[in-house]
């Protein structure tokens, strides 16, 4: 059951249990946020209240070298300096089925009077693992604790499951979303810059010196913290606590430590995480260079929905993307669409998709999807491609708004090496590849996909028939 949470219904007995990112390739705010939080636990001397702590959270991600393992410095380096039991602290980029595993043990245990608070420092997929090993009657009694969408449905695989998942698995699980902890105005624990947080660094608890330093190491944003502040209720019914209160708070008392050390354990040799693709239902099959799919012809997901068939429509129709949330719309892994495609004559595959915009309410005010090609990791940064109609809805071909305009608009690092537009095209081997649709634009619709090798004739024109489509078992 969701809750737009004011006052946190936390109480000093209950446990708590958090799981953050904080990867590479992640935000670098967890590199000091899951320090300050360690801290802000053993100053309320709640060592014991910490039953779970897994870090690193992207799952089936990269290898991390120990050397670029910061979020083993700042999480182990935090529970020794303040004596939290190591047996309950996970990287999860090492050992995942542990993390899974010993999260499940910790949602078994809870009950109406003894419920654990979960609090999502990352994204989900770690946490849905967890709950669907556990006992139904127990996960009933979990409530997750979040403050951002990134959190919630931000995928560092497209197979992975987000907080729309968690929510068919356990219904009426405990849900407390609270407001963005980022701050604006001096609001939140995101500064500005490194001196906000100077305090840390010139405080008479070398543990908290060593708090500066890790934020340092990452980014002056700590905002994650805000979760746990809120739920112990530091600031009282305010949902955020500033930087000053927060220095307020600490005082200038040396934390105890618990028999800790100052002695982070060193970070052991990284794992390559073992990738499991995707089930799916159907291949979609290459015969001579040409590969056409009805969008349709795969099962949707979250908002996809088929529209009735117009005349000119091969298939059942065209699909679009209809989510109730169109004005909030700032993550790219909802509406998550797969079309494996197996290829028997490699080379450059040029990709077009028929969609349009035309005639479209205010809703349908934008005219893209993301797009992926491949098992890669979802690299923040740019590698999911934004796919968009490149033509306005006063030039159509037909009545019905359907063209095949279809562009790369990319950003991050893709931009600096390809530029800021690009022709969809993909060196595709022989055997089965993967590609990814995923909902951006609301009221966006997609009738066909293409993919036919360079130089293959009747690219992009609508009367090619669609290719074999398989069974999983052929």
């Amino acid at each position: 059951m969701q809750v737009c949470a004011e006052t946190s219904p936390w109480t000093s007995n209950n446990r708590i249990a958090i799981s953050a990112d904080g990867n590479p390739d992640a935000d670098a705010d967890d590199v000091g946020a899951t320090p300050m939080t360690l801290a802000v636990l053993a100053k309320a001397g709640l060592q014991e209240n910490l039953v779970h702590y897994d870090f690193n959270n992207f799952l089936e991600y990269k290898k991390i070298d120990p050397d670029q393992n910061r979020m083993w410095q700042s999480a182990m380096g935090g529970q020794s300096r303040w004596g939290f039991d190591r047996d309950r602290f996970f990287d999860a980029s090492i050992d995942p089925e542990g993390a899974v595993s010993h999260l499940a043990m910790e949602i078994n245990r809870s009950t109406a009077a003894d419920p654990l608070y979960l609090i999502a420092g990352g994204p989900m997929e770690l946490i849905y693992r967890a709950l669907a090993a556990a006992n139904a009657d127990a996960r009933q009694h979990v409530k997750i604790v979040s403050h951002h969408d990134y959190n919630e449905y931000f995928k560092p695989r497209l197979w992975h499951r987000n907080w729309n998942d968690i929510q068919t698995l356990v219904p009426n699980i405990g849900y407390l979303r609270i407001k963005d902890q980022n701050g604006n105005n001096g609001s939140g624990l995101k500064g500005s810059s490194i001196e906000d947080f100077a305090w840390l660094k010139e405080h008479a608890d070398r543990n908290l010196n060593w708090v500066y330093e890790r934020i340092a190491a990452g980014k002056p944003d700590v905002s994650d913290t805000g979760m746990l502040t809120w739920l112990l209720q530091i600031n009282g019914d305010d949902e955020s606590v500033t930087i000053p209160e927060m220095q307020q708070w600490f005082g200038r008392d040396i934390i105890p430590n618990q028999n800790g050390t100052s002695d982070t354990p060193p970070a052991p040799q990284g794992v390559t995480p073992k990738v499991t693709p995707p089930k799916t239902q159907k291949t979609f099959e290459e015969v001579d260079g040409k590969l056409v799919i009805e969008a349709e012809d795969v099962p949707l997901t979250d908002q996809w929905k088929v529209e009735n068939k117009e005349p000119g429509f091969s298939g059942t129709g065209y699909i679009r993307w209809m989510p109730s949330w169109i004005n909030k719309i700032s993550h790219q892994h909802q509406g998550v669409l797969v079309y494996k495609l197996r290829i028997h004559t490699p080379g450059k595959y040029r990709m077009a998709l028929r969609s349009s915009h035309r005639g479209a309410p205010e809703r349908d005010k934008w005219n893209d999807c993301w797009t992926l090609m491949g098992l890669n990791p979802v690299h923040p940064y740019g590698i999911t491609r934004k796919t968009y109609h490149s033509i306005n809805q006063q030039q159509f071909d037909d009545d019905a708004g359907f063209t095949w305009h279809t562009t790369h608009d990319n950003y991050g690092s893709v931009a600096k090496n390809e530029g800021h537009f690009s022709t969809p095209v993909y060196q595709l081997d022989e055997g089965d590849h993967y590609f990814w649709i995923c909902g951006r634009s609301g009221g966006f619709r997609i009738d066909k996909i293409h993919f036919f090798k360079e130089g293959v004739s009747g690219f992009k024109s609508d009367s090619e028939p669609t290719t074999p489509v398989l069974s999983t078992e052929q």
